[in-house]
């Protein structure tokens, strides 16, 4: 690879921060669109998420639309654990001139399998008022390139967790109305790494690597309401509200000790960049309508539509607090996304229904804007499923969905010092949940 000099150092590394800062907006391959986790109920997977504002049929409806809280005849507990396996795989090198590309291995898998749960109760006070709480991760990636990833100076390690906590009241208004909804305490948690490209004293020592590190607790709130036209058809909406982080961390910069030996002002200047440092990320607000039709005994169709506020992701700033230290900021520039799923529910006996749905999840990135943190393209997904009453008041739930993703061209240089990845991606995931539903 081409010398990198000296005095390029500083500046590509504080590009590092940039790209750290903009991987809290990196997923994995999932089943929603951007880095949104949707695996919180297997009621919810075994559909393709369609009908999840609309369904009300048991403690989950906490999160997907409070409003449908008013359904529920008594108390009731609902908890899920879920398994997310996604692939993903490259092909392709990085450039630094025609000729001129980094030597590495382009890592096999690049995604990490994951496990996620979901947990909901109601607590029935009057039948037309209801109190719920509920806990899951709506969003969260992780990705570990190996060290010597081609693509190493864009991204190695990308790890991002984020939990959140409702708590929601819903009253019904007359027998077609109901509304629902309250506060979101939302806990985000995220840790970077990025290789510095220094040139052949780099490759004989081994590569600087940035380290990003934060965390912050921020809120928001869910509002729902449900028209319920007559027994078999009803109607849900609901609005989630975006959440603003300012994440507080910690900018650090390993350099290998063959490093320090050999080029001391190298090391030097790196130092310099070990800094607390804050950025800001705002999770995207969404609104989902949904419907439920129990077309007999035995059928019922669902279907949802959901539109996700991914344009908010203009330009990430990362900005460290140590002096002469540089600050820097990069574009995004994602677009607005739009969902859409169907689903039906059979019920063979009275103690067991099936379930399936096919969906559409458009991705908020481009063919001109992915990256290497972001191996995302549209996808379509097919679950699958059954519940089955163990007790008159227990019931098992499991689920299945595959997600199959569109061709993942990449052409992208995330510093002037990283080079020009070049390649295609090639994503797929499944997961598997298993859930139970307690009535008291």
């Amino acid at each position: 690879m081409r010398p990198i000099p000296l005095r390029g150092v500083l500046r590509a590394a504080g590009f590092c921060a940039v790209v750290g800062g903009v991987l809290l907006n990196r997923p994995t391959p999932v089943h929603a669109s951007g880095f949104e986790l949707r695996e919180g109920s297997a009621d919810w997977m075994a559909n393709a998420f369609a009908g999840d504002t609309a369904k009300a049929y048991d403690a989950s409806t906490v999160w997907s639309n409070p409003a449908g809280m008013v359904r529920l005849g008594g108390n009731e507990l609902d908890a899920s654990i879920n398994g997310i396996f996604p692939r993903s795989t490259f092909s392709g090198a990085n450039f630094f001139g025609p000729q001129l590309t980094t030597t590495g291995t382009t890592g096999g898998n690049l995604v990490q399998s994951a496990a996620t749960a979901g947990i909901y109760g109601v607590l029935s006070l009057t039948p037309d008022f209801k109190l719920g709480i509920g806990a899951g991760a709506p969003f969260g990636q992780r990705v570990a390139n190996p060290a010597n990833f081609v693509g190493r100076y864009h991204s190695i390690v990308s790890s991002i967790s984020d939990e959140a906590f409702t708590l929601s009241a819903a009253y019904r208004i007359n027998s077609h109305i109901s509304i629902g909804g309250g506060p979101v305490i939302d806990v985000f948690n995220a840790r970077l790494t990025q290789a510095v490209n220094i040139g052949p004293v780099g490759t004989l020592t081994g590569a600087p690597v940035v380290d990003l590190h934060g965390s912050d607790v921020s809120a928001g709130y869910n509002l729902g309401a449900l028209f319920e036209i007559h027994d078999g058809l009803r109607f849900g909406v609901d609005y989630r509200s975006r959440i603003r982080h300012n994440v507080a961390g910690t900018q650090s910069v390993f350099v290998p000790p063959a490093l320090a030996a050999i080029a001391p002002l190298a090391a030097a200047q790196l130092a310099l960049l070990n800094s607390p440092a804050r950025t800001s990320i705002t999770l995207p607000d969404s609104v989902t309508v949904g419907a439920y039709w129990q077309v007999t005994q035995q059928l019922a169709l669902l279907t949802d539509l959901s539109w996700t506020d991914w344009s908010l992701l203009k330009t990430i700033n990362v900005t460290p607090a140590n002096p002469g230290v540089p600050g820097s900021s990069l574009s995004e520039n994602w677009r607005n996304t739009y969902a859409i799923s169907v689903g039906a529910n059979y019920n063979v006996t009275r103690e067991l229904m099936l379930q399936a749905g096919f969906g559409f999840d458009e991705s908020p990135v481009t063919d001109q804007n992915r990256t290497s943190r972001i191996p995302d393209s549209n996808r379509y997904i097919l679950g699958v499923g059954a519940q089955y009453d163990i007790l008159p008041n227990l019931t098992l739930q499991v689920a299945y969905a595959h997600v199959f993703f569109a061709s993942a061209p990449v052409t992208t240089q995330a510093t002037p010092t990283s080079g020009v990845l070049i390649g295609q991606y090639s994503n797929a995931a499944e997961t598997a949940s298993l859930g139970v539903k307690y009535r008291f």
